[in-house]
């Protein structure tokens, strides 16, 4: 809900101006999994506290008011070994993806200090990737994890960060080049001592990279569940850029990344040593343009959440109104604020199937739901439907449960809007690839104009540098829904305007290639889903192309704009018939088509759906 009182202190800028604009209400720790005797404790309470997030108008830095002590989610056990819940290599997606960034890093930043530190390195999921591990150290407090990166020979400190360690550690290995921080400084709660360790461990060309959940991808995906006790901290570059400069560092290059539901990578360093990039101020215009350093993105992002919280619970309590089992799948922590701000309990999930061994067998936080193994999900051949906590994972999910698809279980999601998810097609890999290219889709175009440029090569973004992307808000009641496509006062329409026209799709038939000299045109698809590919020829006439494919329509609703000069075309996904809507900036001329036509088939085969 909206909440709007007295103005509290910001613990970063020192100043009176944190403003509250959500409130989720009681809301226990997100991993603080119990065992069951524990509830047969005389006396036993669960630590719960209001998670009420904030915005300050001063340094612009969106905030948990209510800090939660690292105390109560890195627990020691009977022998005092301290705990985490999250292993981060559980995930073969994140294993690759970290593989890619320590090659970027050797690339790019290390040459005569080859010297790297992680601050929150777990279980040695990124710093296993660099070629020399003799030249590679961990910061993880937390020892079981810890444990684990120590077996495969990387060194571990196994205290938490500090300004008082990062002086030790320069007396004893002297200063690094590279400091990585990947989904963990938005938990450190001081960031100014965070800063100061900064400064004395990095040498004069160092590089301090982070990548953390970005606060525009949860504004506009309505991602509340990326909130909770562990992250303190949301960031934009406009707020980061704030902090840095208080102690003598600047951004000097960013890059948005589809990791834990969209992420930004950011790449800081030491006042002047390096030149900023071009897509970094790109970005920084871009936070601009969409008033992220205004409190009304925060009080439209509390609105909806809200909505989403009401589209949720109605879709489940009629799904038990027809005697439906619902279980859960993945005991995460976006699970937990999910369950428990939509007051989803054990009326609604029998269970929660994870594939932790360190879960199963506990309850979850608040609900105290039952945890069991995957095994046990895949016996009860009595589930109808699974609610997806981990949903940013979800083409990994598929490939684990094409059995539970193929016999008509189906999985449940809060975003961006309570659905079900609906395969495309019938058949294990198919089923898996539908999936797997829709969360690509979703995670590469709804969260910018031009996100999917900056996953292309290189050589290819500015190819596409003018398509734009919308993605279309939908607003639900009982009584139905709607969804807005194109608006007068969106920042990519032109202004000019042609006429509307309305195509129907029937499964099989691939519409275009197609182009126009003059014409631009703005489409949707309002029921069904569509493959759209959109190429850019080649200059020299060897009928070659550069092209990029998105999936629009119920799956993934967004709205393209594709300026004169690209060859674009669609196909229907799965086996209904799709509903297209176009608007054109020009009225259509039969003396004078403006239309260009070659075979769908021109450039190679682009229709048939691969391995993502």
């Amino acid at each position: 809900m909206v909440v709007f009182d007295e103005k509290k202190h910001c613990p970063l800028c020192k100043t009176q101006n944190l403003v509250k604009f959500i409130s989720f209400g009681k809301m226990p720790v997100a991993n603080a999994f119990l065992k069951p005797s524990e509830l047969q404790k005389p006396g036993f309470v669960e630590y719960v506290y209001n998670m009420d997030v904030g915005f300050c108008e001063n340094c612009n830095m969106v905030q948990l008011i209510n800090i939660v002590p690292y105390a109560k989610y890195i627990v020691p056990d009977e022998t005092g070994k301290t705990h985490y819940a999250f292993f981060s290599s559980t995930s073969v997606a994140m294993q690759e993806h970290f593989a890619d960034l320590a090659h970027e890093v050797e690339q790019r930043f290390l040459d005569r200090n080859p010297k790297v530190l992680e601050i929150g390195s777990n279980d040695g999921i990124m710093l296993k990737s660099f070629l020399n591990r003799r030249n590679v150290l961990g910061i993880e407090p937390s020892q079981n994890v810890a444990e684990i990166a120590q077996q495969q020979g990387i060194e571990t400190i196994t205290q938490f960060f500090s300004e008082q360690l990062a002086k030790s550690i320069v007396l004893s290995r002297g200063r690094f080049r590279v400091v990585l921080s990947t989904n963990v400084t938005l938990n450190i709660i001081d960031l100014h001592d965070l800063m100061r360790g900064l400064n004395a461990l990095l040498d004069d060309n160092g590089v301090f990279i982070t990548e953390d959940p970005y606060i525009l991808d949860i504004l506009e995906k309505t991602s509340y569940d990326q909130i909770y006790d562990e992250h303190i901290w949301y960031f934009s570059l406009t707020s980061l850029s704030n902090l840095y400069r208080m102690h003598g560092f600047e951004i000097f290059d960013a890059e948005r990344q589809w990791v834990h539901g969209g992420s930004m990578r950011v790449y800081a360093c030491k006042r002047g040593t390096y030149p900023k990039t071009q897509r970094f101020l790109q970005l920084l215009e871009q936070e601009k343009q969409k008033g992220i350093d205004t409190i009304n993105p925060y009080i439209q992002f509390a609105e909806n959440t809200a909505q989403s919280k009401k589209e949720l619970q109605n879709l489940l309590l009629h799904l038990k109104s027809q005697d439906k089992k619902i279980v859960g799948y993945a005991a995460a922590s976006k699970g937990t604020i999910i369950q428990n701000y939509c007051n989803v309990g054990r009326e609604i999930l029998d269970y929660i199937s994870d594939s932790t061994p360190y879960k199963q067998g506990l309850l979850s936080p608040g609900k105290h739901i039952p945890i069991v193994s995957p095994e046990h999900f895949h016996n009860d051949k009595n589930v109808d439907y699974a609610l997806l906590a981990a949903w940013n994972h979800a083409a990994e999910i598929m490939k684990k449960e094409t059995d539970f698809l193929a016999r008509g279980g189906r999985f449940i999601v809060h975003y961006p809007k309570a659905r079900i998810l609906e395969p495309e097609f019938t058949g294990g890999d198919n089923v898996i690839k539908q999936y797997a290219q829709i969360e690509q889709s979703i995670n590469s175009t709804t969260a910018n104009s031009n996100t999917f440029i900056n996953n292309l090569p290189s050589e290819v973004k500015n190819t596409f540098s003018d398509i734009r992307i919308k993605p279309l808000k939908l607003f639900s009641d009982e009584q139905g829904y709607l969804f807005e496509t194109l608006r007068q006062d969106d920042e990519l329409f032109d202004g000019k305007f042609g006429q509307v026209l309305v195509s129907v799709l029937y499964p099989g038939v691939i519409k275009g290639l197609h182009r126009h000299s003059k014409q631009t045109d703005y489409t949707t698809c309002i029921k069904g889903n569509i493959k759209y590919v959109v190429a850019k020829e080649k200059a020299g006439g060897s009928r070659e192309a550069d092209f990029k494919t998105f999936v629009i329509g119920e799956t993934n609703p967004i709205l393209i704009k594709i300026p004169p000069g690209y060859w674009h075309g669609y196909m229907v996904l799965g086996g209904e018939k799709a509903i297209i809507l176009h608007t054109m900036d020009k009225t259509y001329n039969p003396q004078e088509p403006d239309t260009d036509e070659i075979s769908p088939f021109t450039f190679g085969d682009v229709w048939t759906i691969k391995d993502s």
